[in-house]
């Protein structure tokens, strides 16, 4: 992606992430209050997902500096939100395993 954007993807959230999709490979056996946590994960990672392609669209089409200001700064917030809760989830999936 074009440095333009003012946004690099975090390698730390990366590897949250491939840690999460290593661990609802298995069969887990989930509360509802997990269930439900987990959820709501897949669906911030949806919709961090779509705000980068978005981004990366707006780049391309070389949209003005302050649409890219914002939704980079929407992005942002959702990486911030993810590596705030991804450690825990993780660590209550894998107990969960045990």
């Amino acid at each position: 992606m074009s440095r333009r954007a003012g946004y690099e993807e975090s390698w730390d959230l990366t590897y949250l992430v491939e840690q999460l999709r290593e661990l609802i490979s298995r069969d887990l056996q989930l509360d509802d209050a997990l269930a439900e946590e987990l959820e709501d994960t897949l669906a911030r990672l949806v919709l961090r997902n779509q705000r980068l392609r978005m981004l990366q669209r707006m780049v391309n089409a070389e949209r003005s500096a302050e649409d890219l200001e914002v939704l980079r700064n929407a992005l942002e917030y959702t990486d911030r939100e993810l590596l705030t809760g991804l450690p825990g989830l993780l660590e209550r999936l894998r107990t969960a395993l045990t």
